[in-house]
């Protein structure tokens, strides 16, 4: 008898151990992102479900905050010591994040993956100015003339306008108002309270006028041209003539059916094909951008965001194997979990090859193929130390010109006075 309890004693103290440890070898990730819809909420967790049956050891804890507070939420969780393992981020915030060790760099089979799989342009947009990549890109996202059909034809107009007078013409036309004199429909909106919904815009106008919006080495500021004073006052202009109104949203209103034209990324498909107050498949158009007088031919910017590791996190190799899993084909031609929200749930063009080939239909669309062909010729937005704060600069400064609160060229001499003492600023501290 004392040797049977013996022995039951032993097999308990063996698997109250081996308990133990295995709960000594469970992993739980925090993955912070922007994704904060009902609908992205449920497909992000699909995804996170999906991995964590695979990997039962690793529990994998979704938070997600809006894009405006997204920086300041990584920013301050770094300070109180409570980051997140895994960040989905803008690739602007890249360079002043890479010099403030923010980030873990990424295991060479990781680099290899990215490497093997995704056109080298995008990989610069998630690499520092060493040629270091720092996570996986995730998306690129260019900018095209998005319209309403509907809207243009009522205006006497059977195609969206080729040059910035034709966009000046058209705007003025679509816009009416009531007989209070409130405006009831406009012709061109703006995105104004959002960094990228007015400085995004304004550089592709830019870019299809002739400008640079920095010097190729990126080192001072080029926005303060010819081109770049003519692009302003285009928007003086829709101001003035009243094709364009900045109290009224191109965000909020184009999805109501009463805004004509705006300047989006091709992540806006979802709302547009559940609005009410405009038909996604009949109404809604995109186009180029238009030419302006200093250019040649249509251009865009485009952007990207990717996914990264804290340096601080604990986890580290399980934070890398569920990035990279999100993020890998796990069988020929299905595409990857990311690839297939990004294009179903969002309508934007994912980073990897076989991404784009495995949704190649689902990106085929009157909309999204517009911004495949724009993703050709597009130019990369160029990211740098401080580029934040530059295009925060110029945010406020454009929405000053559409306020009538200042010129075209005293906005743009001061933003290029403050934009190369914040590049200077950031040289000098990378050379400390």
């Amino acid at each position: 008898m004392l040797k049977k309890v013996f022995v039951y004693l032993l097999m308990l103290i063996l698997l109250i151990a081996w308990g133990g440890g295995a709960l000594a070898q469970d992993t739980t990730l925090t993955m912070l992102t922007h994704w904060g819809t009902e609908d992205q909420l449920a497909a992000q967790q699909a995804i996170i479900d999906a991995y964590m049956a695979e990997n039962p050891d690793v529990a994998v804890e979704l938070v997600t905050v809006d894009f405006g507070e997204l920086r300041t939420k990584i920013i301050t969780g770094r300070t109180a010591g409570i980051s997140a393992d895994v960040y989905h981020f803008y690739h602007l915030w890249l360079p002043d994040f890479v010099n403030a060790g923010a980030l873990a760099e990424p295991p060479q089979d990781s680099l290899t993956y990215i490497n093997d799989n995704v056109a080298q342009g995008t990989i610069d947009a998630v690499s520092s100015s060493d040629g270091a990549t720092w996570g996986y890109p995730t998306e690129v996202n260019p900018y095209l003339l998005v319209y309403n059909k509907r809207l243009l034809a009522e205006a006497g107009f059977d195609a969206p306008p080729a040059n910035w007078e034709e966009l000046k013409e058209i705007a003025a036309a679509i816009t009416q108002v009531d007989d209070t004199g409130a405006i009831s429909q406009l012709g061109f909106g703006v995105i104004a309270g959002w960094d990228s919904g007015i400085v995004h815009p304004f550089s592709a106008l830019l870019f299809s006028n002739g400008g640079s919006y920095l010097s190729a080495d990126r080192t001072v500021a080029e926005f303060n041209s010819a081109q770049g004073i003519e692009t302003l006052q285009l928007y003086a202009d829709l101001v003035a003539n009243g094709g364009t109104d900045p109290s009224i949203s191109g965000l909020g209103d184009f999805p109501s059916g009463t805004v004509g034209m705006v300047i989006m990324a091709p992540w806006w498909r979802a709302t547009l094909r559940a609005a009410e107050g405009i038909d996604f498949d009949t109404e809604v158009g995109v186009a180029e951008i238009p030419v302006g007088p200093s250019g040649d031919a249509p251009s865009s910017i485009a952007y990207t965001w990717l996914f990264a590791v804290d340096s601080n996190s604990p986890n580290k190799p399980a934070a890398w194997d569920f990035i990279h899993w999100m993020n890998a084909e796990h069988e020929e031609g299905q595409g990857s979990a990311i690839g297939d929200f990004l294009v179903n749930a969002l309508g934007a063009i994912p980073s990897f090859d076989h991404d784009q080939a495995a949704f190649a239909e689902s990106m085929s669309d009157h909309y999204v193929s517009a911004f495949v062909a724009a993703s050709a010729y597009a130019q990369p937005e160029q990211i740098v130390a401080g580029g934040q704060e530059v295009k925060t600069l110029m945010q406020v400064e454009i929405e000053a010109v559409l306020a009538g609160m200042t010129t075209p060229e005293d906005a743009l001499a001061s933003v290029e006075m403050q934009a190369n003492a914040i590049l200077e600023e950031q040289r000098m501290m990378m050379e400390e």
